[in-house]
């Protein structure tokens, strides 16, 4: 009798990211800088430049306290949590893993982008890992 052997799940708490931080700024000045630098009328630079930064105050404060894990299983495959249980998640192929960031498209979910920072240097190693495996079964499978 045959049984399949499992390996131990892959579980990895993002935490939030000192990077996307950084960049969530760098864009918010640039657009700042171009909602300035336009040939609008004054009042409409200054109501686009109170957009802008009201998108900023919202995005950095979420940037601050979004709370995602990540879990893969050989039996159950990928599943993500928002705070909340695991739910079950198909990663899509279009999916880009780089050094520096993994930006992380879901069936179904947004789209989640994954700085390197946000994970202990190990476990980002993993994920990568995992990821890149799980593609290659599915694309064998296919």
């Amino acid at each position: 009798m045959y049984t399949k052997k499992y390996s131990l799940p892959f579980v990895a708490e993002l935490k939030p990211s000192k990077k996307l931080r950084q960049l969530c700024i760098l864009i918010h000045a640039l657009a700042l800088a171009a909602s300035f630098a336009n040939a609008f009328p004054l009042y409409l630079k200054l109501l686009l430049s109170m957009l802008i930064t009201l998108n900023f105050t919202i995005q950095y404060k979420r940037l601050k306290i979004e709370n995602h894990s990540i879990k893969y299983t050989e039996a159950r495959g990928w599943a993500m949590s928002e705070g909340q249980e695991f739910t079950a998640v198909e990663i899509l192929k279009s999916t880009v893993v780089t050094t520096l960031f993994i930006f992380l498209h879901m069936q179904n979910k947004p789209p989640l982008l994954i700085a390197n920072d946000s994970l202990a240097e190990h476990e980002y190693r993993q994920l990568i890992v995992k990821l890149k495996m799980t593609a290659h079964e599915q694309s064998q499978q296919h």
